[in-house]
């Protein structure tokens, strides 16, 4: 097999033009008739069972395609058929559900039927394989049990197909041929049975995977045993993992959400394996989320630490103690809790046992600003927060009605035989996931904007009430105006009120208020699959931008239509006092009211984490964040003057990451705004580098 060094630049094209064997199956407009053929012919069959058989049909029918020299085979012609059906059925549902619905405020508010944020029971996947998970369904009588079994069946018969098409490529033939017979016995066959999962489950369910699970805990009892049997080498194993993870960035070119991996707490020879291999090969595609205990070695946390500095921006590490703590109190067995994985960019769930649904739904808190301005006057402070925390109570009933209204639809839309099939609640249940198979049924709900919230809030405290600078009116004036006139007001807003991540109890305080009303609010709530609504508190950057065009001028100085803060940060340029100031800020709200994840971003300056005292500040800011109650941390490490030159010279900079949100992108694909915010940024984490990005102190 040629050296990974040596195919990276084709390997890294696969996907860009790849040829399918005519002769190995049927066209598109042949698979599309043979779908309505099937379609007219069974008008009542439930719909699992029809996407049951679309999806064993190209399984056993569209045409393939295999790499003359690869260790993997995935590739599969499948037009996007199951995608196409689910939207079909979804706008014919949705239409009949909302075509009376009176329209709602724009910018306020979003919901939808979250199917994407998904973790099969990848456990099971390896401890069964395809032919287990087949005859475990076809064990039992029903269509849910029917569905199972098909689509198992038909992702036997593509495994049968890609072996019989490798016949020069005898280790990815050996393993394709052994994985439709059984289960995954080496380290080689079970990334290759995971890795045709992923695509297949991603080709059922039309959206990424959103985890690939904990790597170093189901992967190392196989690379373990291919030591000792001495079917593999410590060196052969890093060459199947470059392998393994380059197909991720092969696929979308690094301009997707990122693949996720976990690690930890508990580490073993694969987890420090797994960081040497990220760090030699810079895959943008990768994000790993590493759980960090208080037994977690720090010599791991310190090869974490390496690859930060190095400026690797997709890693994350999540407070392992905290997030177990809050699963529990938030309905999760102690057994279940300590199995979590995160789906998507940082939000906790049960691996294999959970549908948290995390991007359903989630409210614009500086958007009910904006509502509560333009609702009248108040008397006083405390009046327009009284009528900001009910604006925000009877915004957040609307959506969650409207979200309830989307689940119920689900079965009709999208059910996923596949995943639920590796689901052991699901079989016991005889249920989909769409209707709440899981043993645990979750509904995201997140809180965009928290720092213009409260910054907008703290203006308003500080320049109405308690100075008496500008009435409430002229305030809304200069809004209207999107501060055009009242460039002197604008600047006071700006620059004489406290902003928070700060470490200033004038503004945290009124954060603090917000939240600790908004998480219980949401936690209680319940869905429409039998469990409940669960706060979220972070920003993807889509979401920042999308609400952002939508609000108004804020009373903190914002203009019209810029982007919201994302995660936890400060407003853009707004934390004056360093790290230490705005952890301090971010832990002062009960983060545990936030089940369904939270994150801080840091941005430092290179010169803050040189050397070996540097991997020492990373660690220190982790730990703590960590010890004052922070859930979650990522860094993004530039000087603002790399960026600016990337800005103009995008040619020489096409590997250069940023973190955006739960994910890493290439800092030249954002679009110019988005690249401002991250300069300016960086540009503050310029100011006083070496003063004010000194380790903080552990608590």
């Amino acid at each position: 097999m040629e050296k990974y060094d040596d195919a990276r630049k084709r390997l890294e094209a696969q996907y860009l033009d790849v040829k399918y064997d005519p002769a190995s199956g049927l066209s598109k407009e042949q698979l599309v008739a043979e779908l309505e053929r099937h379609r007219a012919e069974n008008p009542e069959e439930p719909r699992i069972m029809t996407r049951a058989w679309l999806f064993r049909l190209l399984c056993s029918k569209a045409r393939i395609a295999v790499e003359p020299d690869d260790y993997f085979a995935d590739k599969l012609e499948h037009h996007n058929l199951m995608l196409t059906l689910r939207t079909e059925w979804k706008r014919a549902e949705e239409q009949k559900e909302f075509k009376n619905d009176p329209p709602s405020i724009p910018g306020v508010w979003g919901a939808q039927m979250d199917t994407g944020h998904t973790c099969p029971d990848w456990r099971n996947l390896l401890k069964y394989g395809f032919p287990g998970l087949r005859d475990r369904a076809a064990a039992r009588s029903g269509v849910f049990y029917q569905a199972v079994a098909m689509v198992y069946d038909g992702a036997i018969i593509l495994s049968k197909r890609f072996a019989a098409a490798l016949p020069n490529v005898a280790i990815a033939t050996a393993a394709m041929a052994a994985l439709a017979e059984r289960p995954p016995q080496t380290f080689h066959e079970a990334l290759q049975l995971a890795y045709l999962y992923h695509e297949l489950q991603e080709m059922e369910d039309g959206y990424s995977v959103r985890t690939l699970g904990r790597f170093d805990q189901l992967y190392y009892g196989f690379y373990a045993n291919d030591l000792k049997a001495g079917r593999l080498t410590r060196d052969g194993a890093k060459e199947l993992i470059k392998y393994f993870w380059v197909r991720f960035y092969a696929k979308t070119q690094g301009k997707l959400n990122g693949k996720p991996f976990l690690f930890g707490p508990d580490v073993n020879e694969l987890s420090y394996l797994a960081f040497e291999v990220y760090k030699e090969i810079q895959n943008v595609e990768l994000k790993f989320h590493v759980r960090l205990a208080e037994r977690t070695p720090q010599d791991f946390l310190e090869k974490v630490a390496e690859c930060i500095q190095a400026g690797s921006t997709s890693i994350q590490t999540f407070n392992d103690d905290k997030q177990v703590e809050m699963l529990r109190l938030n309905g999760r067995s102690r057994e279940d809790a300590s199995d979590y994985i995160i789906i998507g960019c940082c939000e906790p769930a049960v691996m294999g046992k959970e549908m948290n649904c995390s991007g359903a739904a989630g409210i614009n808190l500086a958007k009910v600003v904006e509502l509560v301005l333009a609702s009248g006057d108040y008397a006083t402070f405390d009046e327009l927060m009284e009528a900001y925390i009910k604006t925000l109570d009877a915004q957040f009933a609307i959506s969650a009605d409207k979200t309830r209204r989307e689940e119920r639809l689900w079965p009709k839309v999208n059910p996923s035989p596949l995943l639920s099939g590796t689901m052991d609640s699901c079989l016991e249940k005889g249920r989909d996931v769409s209707q709440a198979g899981a043993k645990y049924n979750i509904t995201g709900y997140t809180a965009y904007g928290i720092a213009n919230a409260a910054d907008s809030l703290a203006v308003i405290k500080q320049l109405v009430y308690d100075e008496r600078r500008c009435t409430l009116a002229e305030l809304r004036a200069a809004l209207a105006a999107n501060w055009k006139g009242y460039e002197e007001l604008r600047l006071t807003a700006q620059n004489r009120v406290p902003k928070w991540g700060n470490n200033d109890d004038r503004v945290d305080s009124i954060a603090v208020r917000i939240t600790d009303f908004l998480g219980p609010r949401i936690n209680r709530e319940p869905n429409a699959r039998g469990g409940v609504f669960h706060a979220a508190l972070y920003a993807i950057i889509d979401s920042a931008r999308n609400f952002g065009q939508l609000t108004g001028a804020l009373p903190d100085g914002r203009l019209a239509g810029e982007h919201l803060t994302m995660n936890t940060s400060a407003s853009t340029g707004r934390d004056k006092k360093g790290v230490t100031s705005l952890i301090n800020s971010v832990t002062k709200v009960n983060l545990s009211l936030f089940p369904m994840g939270t994150t801080l971003d840091i941005m430092l300056h290179p010169s803050a984490v040189r050397g070996r005292e540097g991997i020492e500040t990373i660690c220190s800011i982790v730990r703590s964040h960590f010890a004052q109650g922070g859930m979650a941390i990522q860094f993004n490490i530039f000087d603002a003057a790399a960026l600016r030159d990337a800005q103009r010279h995008p040619e020489k900079y096409a590997n250069l990451q940023v973190r955006v949100s739960g994910w890493n992108v290439r800092f030249v694909d954002l679009a110019p705004a988005e690249q401002e915010i991250f300069i300016v940024k960086a540009e503050n984490a310029n100011e006083g580098t070496s003063a004010r990005h000194k380790a903080p102190d552990c608590a």
